[in-house]
């Protein structure tokens, strides 16, 4: 058990504060990124961990103007708080709404934006499970676990939604564990979910995927035998390397075999991380999917989230390639019941089953073994994602095991052809998220573009963070195109720069772009540079 939480010691890149009625002083903290791989999270990771520490959970709103409800969750076995955004009525309060609301359906107009979720020490609840899913995919590059950051809260503020959790609950075991956790807030001092003072809960707050829905099959499976067992797993275990036709001879994507093939790398990758979290319960309903348009653009796989509302769908179709096609991809939510109790995985041998995985994902698997080497690695775990030193040797031996099972198969039974990039022929980059472009007549006035680190030469300092190195892509892009210099196009925006600068497009567009301007070539843009302050004009953006 770790110790109680103390709200004194510094931990996060950021930490937004919220006052509770009690004047209680509530935080959220966007957690450091992992040590020293500030590149692996994206511009919408960011953005996303801002959204949700701005959440203010008694009186806010969201920019569109909606009212933040806190309701409790009453229709499963683990308490929690989901996080609604909705008009509310005239002269309605928050808490009148959720008495009303605190049930599994709720209306289109009412949107679940994020989940809080707090320990229960004997049940599979572990909030800093939860911190560990969302940084570690993002440094495996596998799965779709949306961001999460560290979020306290009231107890006395906590205590009524608890009673009506209590009280509105359905099913025994939801009632149980809402009453266990009542009870818990009375004493308010297990360290486990508490912090020092007694005064507050703390856990985790993290982002609800919208329009996600229960995986196809998967999810009415019951257990870990049964999903073993399943025809989708099959094809994740087949002993025959993956001989998929993806495209035809007239280039067109075949719908059915680029489901298949991003159907087994979703799964193998869910495998892997939950073996590596000592997962519990993914088998029991635990398995989530959303609909995404893939499509391959200048050589570069492109993908874009179908929208969930109808309208919002059918217009946003217009703007899709006609040669995209749409498929299941596995969203990973619901991780709140790993290092706790048992490792599904593990117990049914799981990984051990895998024939086909990415090669990426191996590779990455491989340099988490090394960084988990170093200990401000370790003290990272336990500052920042609120481990316990038992919590970070599970993980780390668990790695150690994994790395051990497939490195030991690896040519002999296991094959690295899950790559969705490379069974459609293109360049392996990240699949790039599309953005939704807005009408002409409503393009809303956009602030000047910003860095807030160095882009470039690795060996020169850079730190490379995705979203900057994106902006900077994407300027780079914009001052090819206007001073008609093909040499200064970065050729694609994927927030990334291989480490060998020979190798890399990004760096040496910056380097032709500084020859071209007269300005010292040393492969390097710093915030408020000559370099930066070049591109910004050359892409028209001053």
């Amino acid at each position: 058990m770790r110790a109680g939480f103390d709200v004194n010691t510094p931990r996060g890149q950021e930490t937004v504060s919220h006052t509770a009625a009690n004047g209680t002083v509530e935080f959220a903290i966007r957690s450091i990124p992992f040590p020293g791989h500030e590149e692996i999270y994206s511009k919408r990771d960011i953005e996303k961990e801002r959204e949700l520490a701005e959440i203010d959970f008694y009186n806010g709103k969201t920019n569109d103007e909606l009212d933040i409800v806190l309701i409790p969750k009453t229709y499963s076995t683990s308490p929690g708080l989901n996080v609604h955004a909705v008009k509310l009525p005239a002269g309605m309060s928050r808490v009148s709404y959720a008495a009303a609301h605190a049930t599994k359906s709720h209306s289109s107009d009412d949107k679940i934006i994020a989940k809080y979720k707090q320990t229960i020490p004997t049940h599979f609840t572990y909030s800093p499970s939860i911190l560990g899913y969302y940084h570690l995919s993002r440094f495996l590059d596998t799965g779709h676990v949306e961001p999460a950051i560290v979020r306290t809260m009231d107890v006395a503020a906590h205590k009524p939604l608890a009673d009506l959790g209590k009280a509105k609950a359905i099913g025994s075991n939801n009632r149980k564990q809402w009453t266990e956790l009542r009870a818990l807030d009375d004493a308010h001092s297990n360290p486990a979910l508490y912090t020092d003072d007694g005064k507050q809960l703390c856990g985790a707050l993290q982002a609800n995927p919208a329009g996600e829905e229960s995986y196809p099959h998967l999810s009415d499976l019951g257990g870990a035998a049964a999903f073993a067992a399943s025809s989708e797993f099959a094809k994740v275990t087949n002993s025959n390397p993956l001989k998929l036709t993806c495209k035809d001879a007239n280039g067109k994507l075949n719908q059915a075999a680029v489901q298949q093939i991003v159907q087994i790398r979703d799964l193998s990758d869910m495998v892997l991380l939950d073996f590596i979290m000592s997962q519990a319960d993914r088998f029991s309903g635990n398995m989530h999917s959303e609909k995404i348009y893939l499509w391959v653009e200048n050589g570069v796989l492109k993908n874009k989230t179908k929208k969930s509302d109808p309208a919002k769908a059918a217009e946003q179709l217009k703007q899709i390639p006609p040669e995209a096609v749409l498929v299941d991809r596995m969203i990973m939510k619901d991780n709140d019941a790993g290092l706790i109790s048992g490792n599904s995985a593990k117990t049914y041998h799981l990984l051990e089953k895998i024939s086909h995985m990415d090669s990426k994902t191996y590779n990455r698997l491989l340099d988490l073994q090394k960084e988990l080497l170093k200990p401000e690695v370790g003290q990272w775990f336990q500052t920042e994602l609120l481990f316990t030193p038992a919590d970070f040797k599970t993980v780390k031996d668990n790695v150690d095991q994994a790395v051990g099972i497939l490195t030991a198969r690896k040519d002999k039974g296991l094959f690295l052809d899950a790559n969705v990039s490379a069974a459609l022929g293109v360049e392996d980059k990240q699949e790039q998220e599309v953005e939704t472009k807005p009408e002409p007549d409503n393009v809303p006035s956009t602030p000047l573009a910003v860095i807030t680190g160095s882009v470039g030469r690795w060996e020169n300092g850079a730190r490379n963070l995705q979203a900057d190195v994106e902006t900077v892509q994407c300027l780079l892009e914009a001052a090819a195109q206007k001073l008609q210099a093909p040499q200064l196009d970065p050729k694609g925006v994927d927030g990334k720069i291989v480490r060998q600068f020979a190798k890399s497009n990004t760096v040496a567009a910056i380097e032709a772009f500084q020859s071209h301007s007269n300005i010292s070539i040393d492969g390097l843009i710093e915030p408020g540079s000559q370099t930066w302050q070049a591109l910004l004009q050359a892409a028209g953006e001053t």
